[in-house]
Formats: structure tokens, sequence, C-alpha cells
């Protein structure tokens, strides 16, 4: 492609496009950054869920309250670092569908089995991408990362921390399948096991790799809620993401499956020539849980909790309920009292509809099609987050809980990643512009990269 090919295909895109967020730029006031700071520590801190309620009664308590307040403060805190910073807001297209799906959410309120607290959880998810969009258009989206990244995780230590000093147990028992499992604050085993693995994976895309401990730390955290799915669709991706990066040769890999299987089969004989089959399973019970067999039969009773679900769906043809907005369906129809689907797709599915749910599922594929297109470790760090939010969305719906942080991820990656290739564009036109007038005429159109 020659010079004057090169600036035609830059000048016919959008001005988004080539002007993305994201874009390193120099900081226009000092109270810039410490605002973008107190933006993400008050969205961090409105993740935690302070407070246990009975999910089908008409009162919050001062869970609800709090968490509203803390995003709108966090909306506000954006909006200021935007201002001094004086970025120019920039709507990706994954932004607009994201910002549809949440409309078509706050609208579909008006059929939840509680109005008011489905509205005001998609006014919540709105704001959440308000905070996406300000800080992506002003700031880089590494210094965005960055700060989720450690305040995430120095919120996980102070709750490992306070649990320790209050003396009480520090595994709870699963009523379902007798799991021994790990939580802090309120949350459910499986949000915090959620909230670990995207944070590991976020500090895959840092400019500067987290410390190898604070690594270790996210991982052992999401190891210790014996969420199954979770741990073993994250060490999956790191592992898919390790191979990837080394870029090993196919002979190598090959003996390293032949040997991982003979050490596989080599423990297998040994434990089964020193233990008896019953000490086996009361080894495996803590993790497993005492009905394994059922739960690979039926997903852990998901399948109970689809198949309530399933009527529902016919009411949403154009609108859902609103954002777990069909709890008390859920609750009443299954034996173990599930207030969602475990899936993510269907949950899309029942807080909008079904055209929400593609608006919501398009801006998505438009991010990872671009995560696709990008190159090194980005590429790689970008498409492992997107796999593990998909993955574990099949059982979990990691999609909309958590105050919106799937989707704010996803804005923020795609942010960066658009940044990445939008420079390297640049950094391709300045070549041939440096080319074309360091040749002779006769041959400056005709330069080549």
């Amino acid at each position: 492609m020659n010079y004057l090919e090169q600036r035609d295909r830059w000048q016919r895109l959008s001005k988004w496009q080539r002007e993305p967020s994201g874009i390193p730029r120099k900081l226009r006031h000092p109270f810039a950054l410490p605002a973008l700071f107190v933006s993400m520590a008050l969205y961090s801190v409105s993740l935690i869920k302070f407070y246990l309620r009975d999910p089908l009664v008409a009162e919050t308590g001062p869970q609800g309250p709090l968490e509203l307040a803390l995003v709108i403060l966090a909306c506000l805190a954006a909006a200021v670092a935007f201002r001094e910073n004086r970025g120019a807001l920039s709507l990706a297209p994954t932004a607009k569908a994201f910002a549809a799906f949440g409309a078509l959410a706050a609208m579909s309120s008006i059929f939840s089995y509680y109005p008011l607290l489905s509205f005001l959880k998609a006014v919540s998810f709105l704001l959440v991408l308000g905070i996406a969009v300000l800080a992506t258009s002003a700031f880089r989206s590494r210094h965005i990362l960055t700060y989720f990244y450690y305040l995430i995780v120095i919120l996980l230590v102070a709750g490992c921390a306070a649990k320790l000093a209050g003396g009480g147990p520090l595994l709870l028992v699963d009523e379902y399948s007798s799991r021994a499992r790990f939580s802090i604050f309120a949350w459910h085993p499986g949000t915090l096991a959620d909230l670990s693995a995207l944070t590991l994976l976020s500090g895959l895309l840092l400019a500067k790799r987290p410390p190898l401990f604070c690594q270790a730390f996210l991982f052992a955290i999401n190891i210790a809620t014996a969420a199954r799915a979770s741990s073993l669709l994250l060490l999956a991706v790191l592992v898919a993401i390790g191979l990837a990066s080394a870029r090993l040769n196919p002979r190598f890999l090959l003996l390293c499956c032949g040997a991982g299987a003979l050490l596989t089969v080599g423990m297998m004989f040994a434990i089964h020539k020193d233990y008896r089959p019953a000490d086996i399973a009361a080894m495996g019970q803590g993790l497993y849980g005492d009905k394994l067999d059922q739960d690979l039969t039926t997903f852990s009773g998901r399948t109970e909790v689809l198949s309530a679900a399933a009527p529902l769906l016919s009411h949403c043809l154009f609108l859902g309920y609103g954002l777990e907005g069909a709890r008390d369906v859920l609750f009443h129809n299954t034996t173990w009292g599930a207030g969602n689907t475990h899936n993510a797709l269907i949950d899309l599915i029942l807080s909008g509809g079904f055209p929400a749910t593609f608006i919501y599922l398009l801006g998505w594929t438009i991010a990872a099609r671009r995560a696709w297109r990008s190159q090194g470790p980005l590429r790689l760090a970008a498409l492992g987050t997107y796999a593990y939010l998909a993955g574990f969305g099949m059982v979990s719906p990691n999609l909309t809980y958590l105050q919106g942080l799937a989707s704010f991820l996803i804005l923020t990656i795609d942010a960066l990643v658009h940044a990445e290739f939008s420079l390297r564009e640049s950094a391709n036109l300045r070549a041939f512009a440096w080319a074309r007038q360091h040749s002779s005429p006769q041959h400056a159109i005709g330069t080549h990269a």
C-alpha cells in the first residue's frame, strides 16, 4: 500500500476512529488524576455488598441507597476529572449499544416485581457506563485499569483482615452441596470468585505488570471460594495466554501433554493403591461437595432454574422484566430459591427483552472483533478477559450484576485496544510520510512500506 492509499484510508475513518479515547494526553490540570482516582475508589467501594436482605421484600436496607450514592458520586468525580483534563467526549459503538440496553432495561422495569428497585438498578448501570465513557475520554485506559486493579486488591486485603480479626469461621458451608467456601463482606462466594478473576485478568493489561504476589493473592482468593467453574475457566484462560505468548512449537506441546497424562495416570494409581474410594471421596468433598455426580448432570441444579425461566421468555419479545425483576417468579418456582437464572444470556433477555439483548451482544461483538485485530500481549489479555466473561456467563449472570463491572471493563478494554490500533496507524502514516519525503521524486508516489 503506497502513501496516498494509506492517507485516503485514514481520512475515510470516522472521527471516533481517528481520535479515539485512551490516547496518551498531557495532563492539563493537577487535580485531574486525583479526581479520577477518587472516582475509581468510589466505584470500587460500590461493588461491596455490606448488607444481607430478603430479596423479595420492598426494602433494601442501607445497601441500596449506599450503592446508588457511591455510583452517583463516582460519576460526578469522573465528570470533574474529565472537565479538568478538557477531554473530548468519545462515544464508541460499544458504549452506545450498552447505553441502549440500559435504557430498554429501565423501560422494562414496569414489569418488575419491584419496579422502583429495577429502575434504580438500570439508572446505576447507565451511571457506570457514564463513568467508563468520561474516564476513557480524558485519560489513558491503562491509568483507569491500574487504579481499578490496586483498589480492588486493597479492598480484598482489608476484607480478609477484617474477617480474620472478627474471629468467626473462615469458611462457610454451602447448604446445597456442602462445600466449604470462603467469602468476605456479604458477597456470595461466586461473586467474590468472579471479582477476583476479573481483577487478575485486568492486571495483564497494565502498562507495568503487577507484582506476582498480588496475582497469586487474587488466584488464591478465587480458589478458596470453591467456585469450580470460575477457577477452572480462569486457569484455562491463563494457560492459553501463557502458551500463546510463549509461541511453543507443536512437538513441545505434544510432549508436555504426554508427560502430563503419564503423571496424572501415575498419581491416580498411587492414590487408589494407598487409599480406599471412601477416603478419596472425603478428600474432595470440601472442594467439590457431596453431590458431584448430581452436579454434573444438573449443572449444580441450574437445569431446574432454566426450566423455571423458560416460560418467562415469551414475555420478553419487546421488553423484559427489568434488572433482576423476575426474582419472585424464579424464587417461587425452584426448590432451592434461585433469584437469577445463573446464565448471563438469559438474564440479559429477562432484564431488557430480546431486542435489548441483541443490541448488547452486538456492541460486545464489535469490541471483541477490534480486540481480535489488535496485536501482541494486549490482544491475548483482552480476548482472554472476554473469553472468561463469556464462559463463566454460562453458569453465572455476570453481565448484569456487580454494579455493571463486566460492561465497565469491556468499555475500558475496548478504548485501550482502539487507542493502540490508532497509534499504530498514526505511526504508519508518519513512516510513509518520511519515506515519501526522502525518496526520489519519480518514486515518491510508488513508495511502499
